[in-house]
C-alpha cells in the first residue's frame, strides 16, 4: 500500500508540473487557430471590396523599401463598410476596450513591438468595433489599421495572445492585411506573422512580409 501511494504522490507531482504547460500549448492552439480562421475570412472580404469594387485606395506601406502612405478617405470608409457588409458584422460599444494593455505598459514589462512609434493606444481608442456571428470582435481605424480579437469579449484580452495589431499594406497589385508596419505583443505572445507563417518564435521581426 505504501508503495502505491508513493507512486501515486510522484504521478500528482509530474502531473502538477506537466498540466500548467500543456494547458498553456492548448490555448495557444486554439488562438492560433481562430486567427488563421479569422484572418482567411477578413482578407477574402478585403480582396473582394478592392478588387471587385475598387476601393484600393486604403493602403499603409509598399514592400518597395519605401514608405507609402494611400489614404483616399472614401475609399477607406467604403472597404470598411463593405467589409463589414460582407461579414455581417455588428456595431458594439467601445466599453470593452478597458480591458487591453497600455503600450507603455507593454513595453516595461518585456513585450515587443514591430514599430514602437506606431500610435496603438491612440488607434484602439478611436477605431469603431464590431462583433460577428461566432463573438470575434473587428476593430477598424479609417486609414488601414485593423485589430483583431479573436476571443471577443472573453479573456484573455492580451495583445499577441487573442488580440492583434495589424494594417493594409500593398503588395503589387494587391491589398493584404499585414503586421509589417506596426504590431504589439505582450511578453509571451506571438506576432500575427508568427502564427500566420506557422512559426515556431517571434525570430524575424522586420517590416517586410
Amino acid at each position: 500500500m505504501a508503495e502505491v501511494l508513493i507512486t501515486l504522490g510522484i504521478i500528482g507531482v509530474v502531473a502538477a508540473m506537466t498540466l500548467p504547460v500543456l494547458i498553456a500549448k492548448y490555448k495557444f492552439k486554439v488562438y492560433e487557430t481562430a486567427l488563421k480562421k479569422q484572418y482567411s475570412v477578413l482578407q477574402n472580404a478585403i480582396n473582394y471590396s478592392t478588387e471587385v469594387n475598387g476601393y484600393s485606395n486604403c493602403y499603409t506601406y509598399h514592400i518597395s523599401g519605401d514608405m507609402s502612405y494611400q489614404f483616399v478617405v472614401s475609399d477607406c470608409t467604403a472597404l470598411i463598410e463593405n467589409v463589414v457588409d460582407l461579414l455581417k458584422l455588428q456595431k458594439i460599444d467601445d466599453t470593452f476596450k478597458q480591458n487591453y494593455a497600455k503600450s507603455s505598459e507593454i513595453n516595461s514589462n518585456g513585450g515587443q513591438a514591430i514599430n514602437w512609434s506606431c500610435s496603438y493606444d491612440k488607434s484602439l481608442q478611436i477605431a469603431e468595433s464590431y462583433i460577428s456571428n461566432d463573438g470575434t470582435i473587428f476593430m477598424f481605424e479609417n486609414n488601414g489599421k485593423i485589430m483583431i480579437d479573436i476571443n471577443g469579449l472573453k479573456g484573455p484580452n492580451k495583445w499577441g495572445y487573442d488580440m492583434f495589431f495589424m494594417m493594409l499594406s500593398k503588395h503589387n497589385l494587391s491589398i493584404l492585411l499585414t503586421d509589417e508596419l506596426c504590431s504589439i505583443i505582450e511578453k509571451g505572445g506571438r506576432f500575427p506573422r508568427t502564427i500566420l507563417r506557422n512559426l515556431d518564435t517571434n525570430s524575424d521581426t522586420d517590416r517586410y512580409w
